[in-house]
């Protein structure tokens, strides 16, 4: 029994240490790179000993948290790993080295420290069996039902060169003018929700007939959009399935890939590219990005939530009060580019709308959601749908991860034809 403590004292050490590592790595990158080279995105450098000090002993609760819920479940502490990265990190480093909103700080821990609750959580779910050969094509069907409709509209309109990424945005822009009405929704469950989930299915029934159908499906649609969402969910899922043999393997690999990328990207960038391309695209557009725009959300709605003013149905009883869709007009205030759309995520989406009772009530929905997620026992090789689903909701409003990130039909199929009614897959 003692080595079987010592083993996974020593896993959630090394994750705790991985995680660590990243977060010093993360601090020098602002701090020498990110403060001075992007500046004018709305990055500065204004660095704050006491709340450098108040993120680190926020850090280490949170570290604290993390090992309840290592104890109760391991995939959703791998999902709390990953708010870790992506929500807490981020916005802490922004709050200790450019002293920016505390709400946007505090939110943001409120909504790790949240999660810690969902180790605790278990939903009895409907028992609902099918035979295997049935599943097999309810799912094949309505993933290629799907593609119908956008197949009849843009037929052979594929762009060969979107696969040297050569032409993106001229094809993405002929591709959203033809993306018109519910087009749109189908095409972003398509590519979020139900042609991964086929991806998944057939790789661990080991179906190779029906991985080519659904990797053909999910080319075509790449080559007619030049949508980089689609290859990248698709490589997301299969280094998920294949990299690591639990949650915990996995987590570590990824954390260990994080660091390698974080040593070699300056190298990369100054003798191959010449240009920040890792640096600037990958860290700073996918970690830092979101949390600059959570700030602004949160000082532009402080004090004065929106009450869903954007939302079709919310519209009908709250006047939109501004001229632009919120997105668009804090683009222009900070970047005088009224052309480019700013997106926000759950934390920040929660707080313009209800104040901090919003960044509460999507905590607590997002907590359930996950804690539902774990009541599923899923085969661990859709870990790459969930990491998915983490960053759309860094992005992505609360209400549109529902709908068009497909997160409801997921919910749905997940009941009646996913989940493992025989054991967990820890």
């Amino acid at each position: 029994m003692s080595t079987i403590k010592l083993i996974i004292s020593k896993e959630f050490l090394r994750l705790s240490v991985l995680l660590t590592i990243i977060y010093f790595f993360l601090e020098g990158y602002y701090h020498f790179f990110i403060s001075d080279n992007f500046a004018y995105l709305g990055f500065f450098p204004d660095f704050s000993i006491i709340n450098y000090i108040i993120t680190k002993l926020v850090y280490i609760w949170l570290l604290f948290l993390s090992w309840k819920v290592y104890q109760r479940s391991k995939f959703l502490y791998s999902i709390y790993l990953l708010l870790m990265f992506f929500f807490y990190i981020p916005n802490a480093v922004i709050f200790a080295f450019s002293n920016m909103h505390i709400g946007a700080f505090v939110s943001n821990v409120f909504f790790v420290s949240f999660f810690s609750l969902s180790s605790v959580i278990k939903f009895r779910l409907p028992t609902i069996n099918l035979p295997k050969k049935i599943n097999n094509y309810i799912i094949l069907t309505l993933s290629l039902l799907a593609m119908v409709p956008i197949i009849i509209t843009f037929r052979n309109d594929v762009h060969l060169k979107t696969l040297l990424l050569q032409d993106i945005y001229e094809v993405r822009e002929v591709f959203s003018e033809k993306l018109i009405g519910y087009l749109g929704y189908l095409y972003n469950i398509l590519v979020k929700t139900l042609l991964p989930i086929a991806l998944v299915y057939f790789l661990i029934k080991r179906k190779v007939f029906f991985v080519g159908i659904i990797f053909l499906a999910l080319m075509y649609l790449y080559l007619i959009s030049g949508n980089k969402i689609v290859y990248f969910t698709s490589i997301l899922l299969l280094f998920f399935y294949y990299l690591g043999y639990s949650y915990t393997s996995k987590m570590s690999n990824f954390f260990i890939m994080i660091i390698g990328l974080l040593i070699i990207a300056p190298f990369v960038d100054a003798f191959l590219f010449s240009q920040p391309i890792l640096q600037g695209v990958f860290i700073n557009r996918f970690l830092f990005i979101p949390a600059l725009l959570t700030q602004w959300y949160f000082e532009f709605f402080d004090g004065n939530p929106y009450y869903f003013a954007e939302s079709h149905f919310f519209n009908q009883f709250v006047e939109q009060p501004y001229d632009l869709p919120i997105g668009f007009l804090l683009a222009k205030i900070h970047w005088h580019e009224p052309t480019v759309y700013v997106n926000n995520g759950i934390v920040s989406d929660g707080f313009m709308n209800l104040g901090y009772l919003g960044v509460v009530l999507f905590s607590v929905i997002f907590t359930l959601l996950f804690s539902l997620f774990n009541s599923f026992k899923l085969h661990i090789g859709y870990f790459g749908l969930f990491f998915s689903y983490v960053y759309i909701f860094l992005s992505a409003p609360f209400l549109s991860v529902f709908i068009t990130g497909g997160v409801m039909i997921f919910i749905i199929k997940a009941i009646l034809l996913l989940t493992n009614k025989n054991k967990n897959l820890e």
